[in-house]
Formats: C-alpha cells, sequence, structure tokens
C-alpha cells in the first residue's frame, strides 16, 4: 500500500493542515505554484522539528508524499482544499 492511500500520521496531518489554514488565510485567490508547495512543506517541517534534523527531514518527505503536486491553474484556497482532503477530510 502507498503512503497516499493510507491516511497519514498525526503529526503529517496536523502540518497539511496547517498549510492549508496559511493558504486560505493568505492571498486564497492568488495562483498555487510547484515551488510555494516545496517552500511551505520545508518552513514548517523545521518550525515544527528544527533546523537539519533527522525528524525535520522525516516530516518533509512525508508532506511531499502526501501533497498532491499542482495542477496548473489551481488557487492556493483549492489547493488548501486538496490538502485537507489529503490530511483525511471527507474520510
Amino acid at each position: 500500500m502507498s503512503e497516499r492511500t493510507r491516511l497519514p500520521d498525526a503529526d503529517t496531518r496536523a502540518l497539511l493542515q496547517q498549510i492549508a489554514a496559511r493558504l486560505t488565510a493568505e492571498r486564497p485567490q492568488h495562483p498555487m505554484r510547484e515551488s510555494l508547495r516545496q517552500a511551505l512543506v520545508l518552513t514548517f517541517a523545521t518550525r515544527r522539528h528544527g533546523y537539519g534534523t533527522a525528524r525535520a527531514t522525516r516530516a518533509e518527505e512525508l508532506l511531499l508524499a502526501y501533497a498532491p503536486a499542482v495542477d496548473p491553474g489551481t488557487t492556493r484556497k483549492q489547493y488548501a482544499a486538496e490538502l485537507l482532503q489529503a490530511a483525511g477530510g471527507g474520510r
């Protein structure tokens, strides 16, 4: 079973929800970009687990595994909804 077909652990869920909240609160109608996805994953994992720690690296890996790739034309608000779905919303 791949990581995307099962629910993420509690830490990953919480981080996905926090990133979604940020995207919804700040410029939700602006375009979402893949580079922003990667930057937010790194930022939130580092804030939670510390710079350069093994836990931050693992959190980043899990976030990247669960956070879907960004489709062209997606807004930040739309992507936030995708993150909430990935976190287990609606399951």
